[in-house]
């Protein structure tokens, strides 16, 4: 490669599910300057409505949005990001890259599909790629009331296959920590959370955030990663030793299910509220697009992990606008004719699951009890 060819710097992000990462992901696009990237966002579920979220989020038309769906950018699909990554270093089209790891990933073997690529004698001294910074995001209130205020990370009885076990890791390697939702809990319990943090991971930068609202300063152009701290690392070298421990697809070893639930039917918001108000621990998240059958010709998206719920609006349907504007975005979006129904249009309900030992027949059971009629004008 030449040596006036400019490197591309990526920036990884990794957290539990429903950390924020995808409201980080679109706080950095709307907040970018200019800075050409192109976002990898990684989805276990078949849907990936993360990348729909970020689509109609802070993408610019200097942006390239690639999905990658159905498994781990860790396993399964690790030849899938490598091939991704050589595509945007022959390119030489981006400033960036935005990784958007899904929440069951483990950080090191990511990196070390990144490594390949970032190995200067390997390209005499013009490595296309160089990985800036890795940012874990922690869900604050979610510790709280999920892992007894992050108390749990620390018992001696975790076991590889344990959730606490794949948060420890994803805490540990990363040069950023972004304390997110600290808006949730108090100062006190910051600064408890901050303590257990700092017991697992010492040198990482720890920023406190709202709803993934972090300076940029603490997320491009840092220079905070570098593989040789990284293959100097315990925790490189255990991974290393023990690469059997990284081969199973991780919603086999954290037993990890997913499932999507669509409908082409509107949902009473009022009789979904009471019954999400039921739903069992194994449902871990829970996030997609929503038609509400007291606004239907809204697009709200549904967010659920652990005890946190939240539905807001996300624009109109497109067969809500009049013809003539219908018909100009269709010319201008002809995608969206993709998932077009001849009755309904773009509404949908559609929702993707993820969870430990879920009970998909009651789920569905009860969220088909929610569903009513619909009649076109």
């Amino acid at each position: 490669m030449p040596s006036s060819t400019k490197q591309c710097k990526i920036i990884l992000l990794t957290g539990y599910l429903g950390a924020g990462k995808t409201t980080l992901l679109n706080h950095i696009l709307g907040n970018d300057e200019g800075i050409r990237a192109a976002v990898i966002v990684n989805d276990i579920g078949e849907v990936n409505v993360d990348a729909s979220l970020i689509k109609d989020g802070g993408l610019s038309q200097t942006d390239n949005l690639i999905p990658l769906t159905n498994g781990c950018i860790c396993c399964t699909l690790a030849s899938d990001l490598a091939k991704q990554l050589q595509d945007i270093a022959d390119s030489g089209n981006f400033d960036y890259i935005i990784i958007e790891a899904s929440g069951i990933c483990e950080p090191i073997p990511i990196a070390y599909t990144i490594s390949a690529y970032c190995d200067q004698a390997k390209y005499d001294g013009n490595a296309p790629l160089d990985l800036d910074n890795i940012v874990a995001v922690v869900d604050c209130a979610r510790m709280w009331d999920e892992f007894n205020g992050g108390k749990d990370l620390l018992a001696d009885n975790i076991d590889e296959d344990d959730i606490e076990s794949l948060i420890i890791q994803q805490i540990e390697f990363c040069t950023t920590i972004i304390l997110n939702k600290t808006d949730q809990v108090t100062p006190e319990q910051i600064k408890e959370l901050k303590a257990i943090v700092r017991s697992l991971q010492g040198d990482a930068v720890l920023v406190e955030g709202e709803n993934g609202d972090v300076p940029m300063s603490e997320l491009l152009d840092t220079g905070r990663f570098s593989f040789e701290k990284a293959y100097d690392s315990a925790v490189w070298a255990d991974a290393m030793a023990h690469p059997e421990e990284h081969e199973d697809p991780e919603v086999l070893e954290y037993d990890i299910s997913t499932f999507v639930y669509e409908r082409r039917k509107p949902l009473d918001i009022d009789k979904l509220s009471e019954f999400v108000q039921t739903w069992p621990d194994s449902i871990i998240r829970s996030k997609g697009m929503l038609w509400i059958d007291q606004d239907p010709d809204m697009c709200y998206v549904f967010e659920q992990a652990g005890r946190q719920v939240s539905v807001t609006e996300n624009g109109l349907f497109v067969d809500s606008a009049p013809e003539d504007e219908k018909k100009k975005i269709i010319d201008d979006n002809p995608e969206v004719l993709d998932d077009w129904d001849p009755v309904t249009g773009d509404r949908v309900t559609r929702l993707c699951f993820i969870g430990r030992q879920m009970d998909k027949d009651a789920i569905v059971k009860g969220l088909d009890a929610c569903v009513t009629e619909w009649i076109p004008d």
